[in-house]
């Protein structure tokens, strides 16, 4: 009997193996990149993954390279109103098919929403003040100087495909293709017939393509990935006269598993992006940062932690669940911008 077992053991070993490869036994929480990360995975044949991704991103303070900047600042520029503040979410399904053990196809359709808040720089260069809810320029009472304004719709949908090089569970490089279709508006306009800032817009207009290469290892309970992406605009110009620039990041990450079903993440990430080209074809303002092309782009360092959730048994086994905080470092922003407080990104899937 016990020559039986060991003339069996390699096999089996190697069955095992053949089998991990494609499709965990035992799901892992760490086996996914942080929930900030995407096209970080591939699936077995035939298997397909339906997912939900949430993005909350705040904006506060004004900044001019890597220096924050008053009212005052932007009154001496030449700008009469400033953005004070702002929200964006975004709203992705991501379903994921394979064909091959190596080769999964990725549909990730996005809707978005942006809130921007207002105000004057000031008459006389020195900003407003608030009292109360209401805005009082100086020698002109009392006025609410304040407003704010929206846009929400489908964004553009992204289509790509993953090929994994590697047939090892603990060491795989996947590669990306993917393309952004150009689903979301670019037309959107104020009340007056005017187009709203270009960061307002919901899509870029324009087909982009978006590729990515990824390396992710594990050892025991540790897990360690990096990846390099970028987002290439491949028309000069959509049908509102503009581009947005190019943008290249890097991203590198840790985790640990603390119990089998909950891991701990740390990320790193950087970004360039370049400004806006073009100009809008029709009637725009010139009153505030976010309306001049100048004022897009530049290069970040970002940092964060997160967790990674898995269900392990059951009837729910293999459901999972990110969420992740991520804050900026370092900016280099183009011109005057609005800074990035923080985000939060929450990742919630399944495959069957």
């Amino acid at each position: 009997m016990q020559l039986t077992v060991l003339r069996w053991a390699p096999l089996a070993a190697a069955a095992l193996a053949t089998c991990a490869s494609a499709h965990e036994s035992m799901p892992r929480p760490e086996s996914h990149a942080p929930a900030g990360v995407m096209a970080d995975h591939t699936h077995a044949k035939g298997e397909v993954m339906t997912g939900y991704r949430y993005l909350r991103t705040s904006y506060s303070d004004t900044y001019y390279g890597s220096d924050t900047v008053e009212a005052a600042d932007l009154a001496a520029a030449g700008y009469s109103m400033m953005a004070t503040g702002m929200t964006m979410e975004m709203i992705m399904l991501d379903i994921m098919y394979a064909p091959t053990d190596n080769l999964t196809l990725m549909l990730m359709p996005m809707y978005m929403r942006m809130d921007m808040e207002m105000g004057m720089t000031g008459m006389d260069g020195q900003g407003h003040h608030n009292m109360d809810g209401m805005d009082e320029m100086p020698g002109h009472g009392t006025h609410d100087m304040h407003h704010s304004h929206g846009t929400s719709g489908w964004g553009d949908t992204n289509v790509s495909a993953l090929y994994n090089w590697t047939n090892n569970p603990n060491h795989q490089f996947i590669t990306t293709l993917g393309l952004n279709l150009p689903t979301g508006k670019v037309d959107i306009k104020n009340p007056d017939g005017t187009f709203v800032h270009y960061g307002m817009q919901i899509g870029s207009g324009t087909y982009d393509l978006t590729p990515s290469a990824t390396y992710t290892g594990t050892a025991g309970i540790v897990s360690w990935g990096a990846q390099g992406s970028a987002v290439i605009r491949l028309e000069d110009e959509n049908d509102s006269g503009y581009a947005l620039g190019d943008k290249y990041a890097a991203t590198a990450w840790g985790a640990l598993r603390l119990v089998d079903w909950l891991s701990l993440s740390a990320r790193v990430e950087w970004s360039d992006q370049d400004a806006i080209s073009g100009h809008y074809n029709g009637p725009h303002n010139h009153s505030s940062p976010a309306d001049i092309q100048a004022n897009y782009g530049g290069e970040f360092l970002d940092a964060g932690i997160g967790i990674n959730t898995v269900v392990t048994g059951g009837d729910f086994a293999g459901v999972r669940l990110g969420v992740e905080w991520m804050t900026r470092v370092e900016e280099d922003y183009n011109g005057y911008q609005l800074g990035l407080d923080d985000g939060v990104n929450v990742s919630l899937s399944y495959a069957f």
